[in-house]
C-alpha cells in the first residue's frame, strides 16, 4: 500500500487515483488469471482488490479516478477493449459518475458518509461475479469468487439409473441442508403438460437430466419429485410452472390448519415499521425457493428476469436463452444432448444462486416477505390458474353483435354531424374535422396533426355531441376488439379461461393478469360492466365477490398516523363526506354532492401524490382553487403532509421506498438530473409504500382465505383476484360460510390503526356478484 500511494492523492477529503498507472500496478501485482471464457482478468481483479483496500482504509468521503491520457502513455497492460470496457462498465454499475474528461467520481460532498469499505466490497463482488466465477471466498475482506469448474450434464432414461439418481440427490442434501436442491422440469414449448424431462443439481460441477421415455413417464417423475420435495428443500426458476408435478411440503402441511400468513407475530406500528427479519437459520425457511421471485424482490424495477439474467447477475455465468438454444424448433426435434444441457444448466443456476439470493434477502430484510407471503402465494396463483373461470361463448357472441350494431349507428351519426366522410379511427383525420372543419375550440396541433387524446376530447364533450359520440364510439370499439372478440380466443376446451397471474411484473408488488388480462375488465360504463355477465360459476354454484373498501386511504391513515383521519375512519361514516365537512367547514348533514366529489378527488389524489395542477385538471377548476383545496386538506389532516415529506426524505436517504412488510421499491428517479423525473420520483416515493402495502395485505388475505377453504375441506374455490377484489366459485350449501370466511380473513389480514372493511356480495354471474 505504501508503494501504490504514489498514484494517489488525498485532497479535501477526496481520494484521487491515477487510473492507468494504478491499473498497471494491479496487473503486475497479481498472477495472471484466466476466466472460463479465456479472457485475462488478472488486472481487473487486481484493480478492484487494491481499490477496495485503499479506499476502505482511506476514510475519505469521495473518490475520483482519473483516466485522462493527456501527457502520458498508456501502460501496455491496458491495451485490450475487454479491460477498458469492463473497468468503465463496472465503475458505472458501482455508482461512479463519469464526466466528459474521463473522470469517475463517487461521493459528492464531505457531508455525505460514503461508507467506502462496504461499497467497494460490493464492487468487488460485482467484478468477480461478472466473469464466470462461482465460489465465494474471503479475499482481503471482500467477497469474491474463484474460477468455476466446467459443468457436466449427464442424461439418462434408464429406470434403474433414475432411481439411483433420486436417492443420491437425497443423500447429497442430507450432507448439506443449507443448499437447496436445484431442479428444472422442461416442457415442450407452449405446453403446460408435455414434459420432456427433469434436470437435478446438487453439485456445482455436475447436473443430471432424466428424460421422459419408456417407464419414465410424467406421472413417475411427478411422484419422484414429490418424494424429493417431502425430504428436501428445492429451488428452481419460475416454480409456478412446476406445481403441476408436485405440491410443496409447507403448502401441503398448511392445508390442515390456518396459520397467519405474513403477519404472524409482526407488530405493525405507526409509521409503517414492522418486525425485523431473523437471520437464516433462525427465520422459518420455506421448503421451496423460486430464484425468479427472489431476484424480483431484490430488484422489482426489472420485470423480465430470465434464467440467463440471474446467471449473469448473481453468478457471472453467460448462458444461452431458450430462443438462441432451440430457435423455433420443437424440443422433440432438437438434439437430446442440447435439451439435457439446457435444462441442466438452469437447474445448476438455481442450485448455485439460491443461497446467494436467500442471503441477500436476509440482508435486505425481505426474508419474511419472501417465505411467508410470496412463496405460498405462488402456489395459490397456480391453483387459481388451474381452476379458471367459465366464460359463456354464445353470450360473448351476442354481446359482440350488440356492440357492433351500436358502433354502426354511432359511425353514421358522427359522419352526419361532421358533414363529410372520414376515417373516425384516424386521429389525424378526426383532428382536422373537429378543429378545422367544425372549428371546435382547444385544438392542440403537433407535428403529426391535432391531438385527439381523451383528455382533450373530455373537455369538449359536455358542449359538443359529436365529441361525446366519438368518445362512446372509441370505448365500444375497444370493448369489442379487446374483450368481446379477444376473450373468445382464450376459452379452452373445458369452457373456462385460464389466465396467468404474475407476481414478478409490477414494481409495487401488485399481482397482474395476462393472456388474457382479466384485471382490466371495464367498470366505468354500463356497457363495460355488462361483459361480466358472460363470466359464470359452474351449474348450481354462485359467485361470492368480496372487495376491500378504500384500502389505500386506510393505509394512508395508518402510515401517516394522522389523528383526524384515523378518527374519521373510526366514526364509520362516509369518509369523503367527513373530509368535505372538515375541509369546507360545513356541517356533515349539509355537505353538498359537489363538495363530496371534490373531497373524494382530493382524498384519492393525495394517495397518488397529485399536484395542484393535476387536481385542477381533474376537477376542472383553477389552479388557485385547487391550491386552496390542498392547503385546506393539509390543514385538516396535517399528519398526511408530514407523512409525504417523511416518505420523500427517507426514500432519498435510503434509495428506496418501503412497505409495512419490508417490500422495497428502488428510487433511482430521485437522483435524476431531470426535474420532471425527480418530481415523478417524489410522487412514487409517497405512493409506493401505500400501494405496495395494499398489495401485501391483499396477498396475505388470499393466503388466509385459500387456507381456510382447504382447512375446512370446502368445495368452493378461490378463482380470481382483481386489484382489491376476490372472487370465489361457491357451492350452494357453503354460501354463508364462504361469505364469513372472506369477510373475516380479509379484515384480519392486517392490524392497522384503522379497521379494514370488506363488502361481500353473491350472484349468479360476475356482474350480479359485483
Amino acid at each position: 500500500l505504501d508503494i501504490i500511494k504514489e498514484w494517489m492523492t488525498i485532497m479535501d477529503n477526496q481520494l484521487v487515483i491515477d487510473g492507468y498507472d494504478f491499473f498497471d500496478k494491479a496487473f503486475n501485482g497479481l498472477p495472471d488469471i484466466v476466466n472460463p471464457q479465456g479472457e485475462h482478468i488478472g488486472a481487473v481483479i487486481g484493480f478492484f482488490y487494491l481499490l477496495f483496500k485503499e479506499v476502505g482504509e482511506s476514510k475519505c468521503q469521495s473518490v475520483d479516478i482519473d483516466w485522462s491520457t493527456e501527457g502520458q502513455e498508456l501502460p501496455e497492460t491496458f491495451g485490450g477493449s475487454f479491460q477498458n470496457n469492463t473497468i468503465r462498465e463496472l465503475l458505472t454499475d458501482m455508482g461512479f459518475e463519469e464526466n466528459g474528461d474521463l473522470h469517475f467520481r463517487l461521493g459528492t460532498s464531505g457531508s455525505e458518509n460514503l461508507e467506502a469499505k462496504n461499497l467497494i466490497t460490493s464492487a468487488a463482488q460485482k467484478v468477480i461475479l461478472a466473469h464466470g466465477l462461482d465460489r465465494i471466498i474471503d479475499f482481503a475482506g471482500a467477497e469474491v469468487m474463484t474460477a468455476s469448474k466446467a459443468c457436466e450434464v449427464v442424461a439418462t432414461s434408464d429406470f434403474n439409473e433414475t432411481e439411483t439418481i433420486f436417492e443420491e440427490i437425497k443423500k447429497a442434501y442430507e450432507k448439506d441442508k443449507d443448499r437447496p436442491i436445484g431442479f428444472y422440469p422442461l416442457f415442450e414449448k407452449d405446453s403446460k403438460d408435455e414434459l420432456m424431462g427433469i434436470a437435478l443439481c446438487a453439485d456445482e460441477a455436475k447436473a443430471l437430466f432424466v428424460r421422459c421415455e419408456g417407464f419414465i413417464t410424467r406421472n413417475y417423475i411427478a411422484g419422484k419429485l414429490q418424494e424429493l420435495a417431502n425430504a428436501c428443500r428445492l429451488t428452481t426458476f419460475d416454480i409456478k410452472k412446476s406445481f403441476g408435478l408436485f405440491t410443496p411440503n409447507d403448502i401441503e402441511n398448511s392445508m390442515g390448519n390456518t396459520p397467519d400468513a405474513g403477519n404472524g407475530d409482526r407488530v405493525i406500528e405507526e409509521g409503517g415499521e414492522g418486525s425485523k427479519n431473523a437471520p437464516l437459520g433462525e427465520a422459518q425457511k420455506g421448503s421451496c425457493i423460486d430464484i425468479l421471485i427472489g431476484a424480483y424482490l431484490l430488484n422489482p424495477l426489472k420485470n423480465d428476469y430470465m434464467p440467463e439474467d440471474i446467471a449473469d447477475e448473481y453468478l457471472g455465468m453467460k448462458i444461452k436463452n431458450y430462443a438462441d438454444t432451440f430457435g423455433k424448433a420443437c424440443l422433440k426435434e432438437s438434439d437430446e444432448a442440447l435439451v439435457a444441457s439446457f435444462a441442466g444448466t438452469i437447474a445448476r443456476v438455481s442450485f448455485l444462486s439460491a443461497p446467494l439470493i436467500e442471503q441477500k434477502l436476509v440482508e435486505e430484510q425481505m426474508a419474511d416477505l419472501f417465505y411467508d407471503i410470496e412463496m405460498p402465494l405462488s402456489y395459490i396463483l397456480y391453483d387459481m390458474e388451474r381452476v379458471g373461470i367459465i366464460a359463456k361463448r354464445d353470450q360473448l357472441k351476442v354481446y359482440s353483435d350488440n356492440l357492433a350494431q351500436r358502433i354502426e349507428v354511432l359511425e353514421k351519426e358522427i359522419l352526419a354531424e361532421a358533414g363529410t366522410e372520414f376515417n373516425i379511427n384516424s386521429p389525424k383525420q378526426l383532428g382536422e374535422v373537429l378543429f378545422e372543419k367544425l372549428g371546435l375550440p382547444g385544438g392542440k396541433k403537433t407535428k403529426s396533426g391535432y391531438s385527439t387524446a381523451a383528455d382533450v376530447l373530455d373537455k369538449l364533450a359536455p358542449d359538443h355531441k359529436i365529441v361525446r359520440d366519438v368518445l362512446e364510439y372509441r370505448g365500444l370499439a375497444k370493448l369489442k376488439s379487446t374483450y368481446a372478440d379477444g376473450l373468445a380466443e382464450y376459452i379452452e376446451g373445458d369452457g373456462r379461461i385460464h389466465t396467468s397471474f404474475n407476481q414478478t411484473i409490477t414494481a409495487t408488488g401488485r399481482i397482474s393478469s395476462t393472456e388474457p388480462n382479466l384485471q382490466n375488465i371495464p367498470m366505468r360504463t354500463e356497457e363495460g360492466r355488462s361483459i361480466r355477465k358472460v363470466f359464470v360459476p359452474k351449474d348450481g354454484y354462485v359467485f361470492a365477490d368480496a372487495d376491500y373498501s378504500q384500502i389505500e386511504l386506510r393505509i394512508l391513515a395508518h402510515m401517516s398516523g394522522d389523528k383526524g383521519l384515523i378518527e374519521a375512519y373510526h366514526e364509520g361514516k362516509d369518509i369523503h363526506r367527513i373530509t368535505a365537512s372538515k375541509v369546507f367547514n360545513t356541517p356533515f348533514e349539509e355537505v353538498t354532492d359537489l363538495q363530496r366529489r371534490n373531497a373524494k378527488a382530493v382524498n384519492f389524489g393525495i394517495v397518488y401524490g397529485m399536484s395542484t395542477f393535476g387536481l385542477s385538471e381533474d376537477l376542472s377548476i383553477s389552479r388557485a382553487e385547487a391550491k386552496e383545496y390542498m392547503e385546506q386538506y393539509f390543514a385538516t389532516y396535517p399528519g398526511v403532509q408530514q407523512y409525504q415529506e417523511r416518505a420523500i426524505s427517507q426514500a432519498k436517504e435510503k434509495g428506496y421506498a418501503e412497505t409495512i412488510y419490508g417490500r422495497r421499491r428502488p428510487m433511482p428517479e430521485l437522483k435524476s438530473g431531470a426535474y420532471m423525473v425527480r418530481q415523478f420520483g417524489e410522487r412514487v416515493a409517497m405512493n409506493a409504500p401505500i400501494q405496495g402495502t395494499a398489495a401485501d395485505i391483499m396477498k396475505i388475505a388470499m393466503i388466509k382465505v385459500w387456507r381456510r377453504l382447504k382447512a375446512e375441506k370446502l368445495k368452493s374455490q378461490l378463482i380470481l383476484q382483481i386489484h382489491d377484489e376476490l372472487v370465489i366459485e361457491t357451492a350452494p350449501d357453503e354460501i354463508e360460510l364462504v361469505k364469513a370466511i372472506l369477510e373475516e380473513e380479509m379484515m384480519q389480514a392486517a392490524d392497522l390503526l384503522v379497521p379494514l372493511e370488506v363488502e361481500c356480495h353473491t350472484g349468479k354471474d360476475w356482474y350480479e356478484a359485483k
